[in-house]
């Protein structure tokens, strides 16, 4: 049988280009770095072991103090960004299809509210800007909480220590259940109350 693994080093020797091409390591190269990392070998080592081939994939994140919608220059039109491409975020949260398809819904209902309204061209970007606003917070918040939960989980030494009795704790104390299945609850809605915008699901 055979798998992929997706385990970076070091910044310096990160598969940046993702390419197939670039086999890495071998199956003992991997278990000694999920050894080393802290990762319950029991659960990943029989993966690694009946694996023959490994590859080095990137893990990006966004930073999210960028614009997603602009005009085209010279033109007319509008372009928006969704998804990774607006705000790609590491893997330790599970949330990056599920904050796409937030966006996609997000955004189409901006786009049935625009042409319901007035298809005027003049306000087509206030549209854009409002699923931006829906959608900046809970994602540049969940992007924060998998980067740092990211560095926690492959960190060595006192840290690696430091994040096992972070965890438990989190654990015991509800934290863990707030961060993981508060980040899994839809915010795809603008609501006025009283003078205040807010998101809500």
């Amino acid at each position: 049988s055979s798998s992929s693994s997706s385990l970076s080093k070091t910044e310096d020797d990160e598969n940046t280009d993702w390419s197939q091409d670039n086999r890495v390591g071998t199956g003992d190269a991997m278990l000694e770095e999920i050894q080393a990392c802290g990762v319950p070998s029991d659960e990943v080592g029989p993966i690694i072991q009946d694996s023959n081939r490994f590859f080095e994939l990137g893990v990006y994140f966004h930073s999210p103090f960028h614009r997603w919608s602009r005009q085209v220059p010279n033109s007319r039109s509008y372009c928006t960004l969704g998804g990774d491409a607006a705000h790609a975020m590491p893997p330790f949260l599970g949330q990056g299809s599920n904050q796409a398809i937030q966006d996609a819904y997000c955004l189409a209902a901006q786009l049935y509210a625009y042409n319901d309204n007035n298809n005027n061209d003049n306000l087509f970007q206030d549209y854009l800007k409002r699923y931006e606003r829906i959608r900046w917070k809970p994602t540049a918040s969940i992007s924060l909480k998998a980067f740092l939960l990211g560095y926690l989980e492959s960190s060595k030494g006192l840290i690696g220590k430091f994040r096992d009795t972070f965890f438990r704790t989190c654990g015991i104390l509800g934290i863990a259940e707030n961060i993981y299945f508060g980040a899994a609850v839809p915010a795809v809605v603008e609501e006025e109350k009283e003078g205040e915008t807010t998101t809500t699901t």
